[in-house]
């Protein structure tokens, strides 16, 4: 592979740099700043410098401000907000509101593309472009587009400050909603700091974002020149003319991708970046954490809600560590950008009251607002007759939803009853299982415990789930979601797969310490698993509060205290034992009924699946041997039992089939 600048992402010594050159970087940043942004420039190294002094050149900013995350900067950061009408004041103090165009409401994944070399390859689910072409397009529509604007300069970690994994990562905006944002979401780092950290590490992150000519309405004007643009050479983006956070706020999932990346380069089966919460259980006495990697949009921030000791909703970094040989993980952000719909009193109690709270920090986009007060889809209230949201202004006589479907609050996970303080210790938590799921209306029982590692990297693999809300032109077809992670690693999928089951095979993990893998399904819909009765609506054959439950059974198989059920493509629990769950845990009684319909094999769906799957990765150069032999055998194993117990297998058929053939 080509690589001109060595290590990717490798940041340049200060003896590369020339010092009457570097003093000419300086003279020019110090021309657009006040005295006291000069002050903090001091604190910058060389290798920091430099892109920022190609940002400003480029760019062609009015001025410059430099964030550093102390109190006065934030004061300012809120005020250029309001007062550019970037975001609005709702009623309640500390909450204010941000509308994104009509158009600039979810990831934009037509113009989403990642530049690299001829010959480095590139997930066959994504988009890539040569990595010149690519960056002469990129800077070519950045050109002066901070004319008449102030660029701000954030220092983020990436991860708890100090964390060996933590990714040192500079923000170039000309956003005050972006890094009003960032500020809830990330750990700001002083100038000093961030330089010491980069030295430290020998890389960082460089993002370059402009929301490009604001309408009257403050939304981006230029949509056709929307682009997201990352350069995984040296993981540098390039984001322009938009506002939707998904797309502008790059420490979120454009520096994933370049997390993932590094990995697979430097730290191969040493270390992982996931599309996951983190979140702890009580379990007598010990709390068990999970990672939960499920597809936008499918319940992540809700599941990891139920969690009594909450670390994160949405990303994951995953490491070993080497004195105990556990596997451990920290959450790279502070904060959570959240979906708002369907956050109710009955679902989503905690989060609510933080939303409604008098004097915690809320930014809500994309909403109806209401004589100051905020409203979404699902809130379990009344809407009021008129109103405004980012399409104009509303009427309930409209026919109109109130609020974009993917309607987002951002807040400070901090301020969650069940925060974990845990969340800023660099040595992170002990993970104890993983799990899988994206929105699978027909197929795996609604959980399924891998039977080993391999067995995990296949649940995570052959997730398929429903598209949803966060993309643009999402029209709810199913496709491939591979560990939930699959629109944000850029490399090849057997390099991912590969790098998973080296992960798992690390002799530095004890494996007594190897967490559990699970495949979830939440999402069974009564269609897909038999016929309706007659005038019987469709819908989720149970319930979204049931997850409490859900966790809390996979922590009792993890730790080996429950029985379970011995399938072809993993464990099952056992009614037994989630019956008295539901009662102590939900107060809801739960039928066998219900829990038959959620627990059978659907054989012939299963198999189809894994036809499916076995297809699609055949085609993926590089795949290792082991991961077939496991579909195989799934496959071979349902054939069987089909063979024995029909089409349709319940649990109880399951236990008799097991006790008569006694496999393995």
């Amino acid at each position: 592979m080509k690589n001109t600048t060595g290590t990717p992402g490798q940041t340049r010594s200060k003896m590369d740099v020339d010092i009457s050159r570097l003093e000419m970087m300086r003279t020019y940043l110090v021309s657009l700043m006040d005295a006291s942004n000069q002050e903090k420039l001091m604190g910058l190294s060389p290798e920091v410098i430099i892109p920022i002094y190609n940002g400003a050149t480029r760019m062609s900013p009015a001025s410059i401000f430099i964030n550093t995350g102390s109190a006065e900067d934030i004061a300012y950061v809120r005020e250029q907000a309001l007062e550019l009408g970037e975001e609005f004041h709702l009623a309640k103090a500390n909450h204010t509101c941000h509308f994104d165009g009509p158009n600039d409401q979810g990831r934009d994944t037509a113009n989403t593309k990642y530049l690299a070399y001829t010959d480095t390859e590139i997930s066959s689910l994504q988009k890539k472009e040569e990595l010149h072409a690519g960056v002469v397009e990129a800077r070519n529509i950045i050109t002066d587009i901070m004319k008449r604007k102030e660029m701000v300069i954030s220092f983020i970690s990436r991860g708890p400050v100090g964390c060996p994994v933590s990714d040192p990562t500079l923000q170039v905006t000309d956003s005050f909603y972006v890094t009003h944002s960032e500020f809830l979401l990330y750990r700001m780092m002083s100038p000093k700091a961030f330089s010491d950290d980069v030295a430290k590490k020998g890389y960082m992150f460089i993002n370059y974002h402009s929301a490009g000519r604001l309408t009257e309405t403050k939304v981006s004007a230029d949509l056709n020149q929307r682009r997201i643009y990352m350069d995984v050479e040296r993981f540098r983006s390039y984001s322009s003319n938009n506002q939707y956070a998904g797309n502008s706020i790059a420490p979120k999932k454009i520096n994933h991708r370049f997390a993932n990346m590094n990995n697979i380069r430097n730290h191969f089966g040493e270390r992982l970046d996931e599309h996951m919460f983190i979140a702890g259980f009580e379990m007598g006495d010990e709390v068990v954490y999970f990672g939960g990697a499920y597809p936008s949009g499918c319940g992540k921030t809700g599941t990891a809600m139920t969690g009594t000791h909450l670390v994160g909703d949405d990303l994951a970094k995953i490491f070993i560590e080497p004195e105990s040989g556990e596997v451990r993980a920290v959450n790279p952000e502070k904060g959570m950008f959240g979906i708002i719909e369907g956050v109710n009193q009955q679902d989503d109690p905690e989060t609510l009251k933080v939303l409604e709270g008098e004097g915690n920090e809320v930014i809500f986009s994309n909403l109806l607002v209401s004589e100051g007060r905020p409203y979404w889809n699902g809130m379990g209230e009344p809407f009021p007759r008129k109103g405004r949201n980012f399409l104009g202004e509303w009427s309930s006589q409209a026919g109109t939803l109130a609020s974009h479907k993917n309607a987002r609050f951002t807040i400070s996970l901090d301020t969650l009853e069940n925060y974990d303080s845990a969340t800023e210790d660099p040595a992170g938590v002990k993970l104890s299982g993983l799990l899988f799921g994206g929105r699978d209306y027909t197929t795996m029982p609604t959980i399924v415990m891998a039977h080993d590692w391999m067995s995990t990297v296949v649940h995570g693999a052959i997730i398929r789930s429903a598209t949803t809300a966060t993309e643009i032109g999402a029209d709810g077809s199913e496709k491939r979601s591979p560990y939930a992670n699959e629109a944000f690693f850029p490399g090849p999928l057997a390099h991912y797969i590969n790098h998973y089951k080296a992960f798992g095979e690390n002799p530095a993990i004890n494996q007594d310490n190897l967490p559990s893998g699970f495949q979830v399904n939440y999402w069974l819909h009564k269609s897909g698993r038999g016929s309706l009765a007659p005038g019987e609506a469709d819908g989720l054959v149970g319930e979204k509060r049931d997850t409490k439950v859900w966790m809390r059974i996979m922590a009792l198989m993890h730790q080996g205290k429950v029985e379970s059920i011995w399938t072809p493509i993993g464990r099952i629990p056992r009614y037994e034992d989630l019956q008295p769950l539901f009662t102590e845990v939900i107060n809801k009684e739960y039928s066998k009924e219900i829990y038959t319909k959620q627990f059978s094999l659907y054989v012939d769906n299963l198999v189809e699946r894994i036809d499916m799957s076995i297809t699609e990765f055949s085609k993926e150069k590089g795949m290792n041997d082991a991961f077939f032999r496991v579909l195989s055998t799934w496959r071979r194993d349902l054939i069987a039992l089909k063979a024995s117990a029909g089409s349709i297998v319940t649990p109880d058929e399951m236990i008799a089939y097991v006790a008569a053939n006694q496999p393995r």
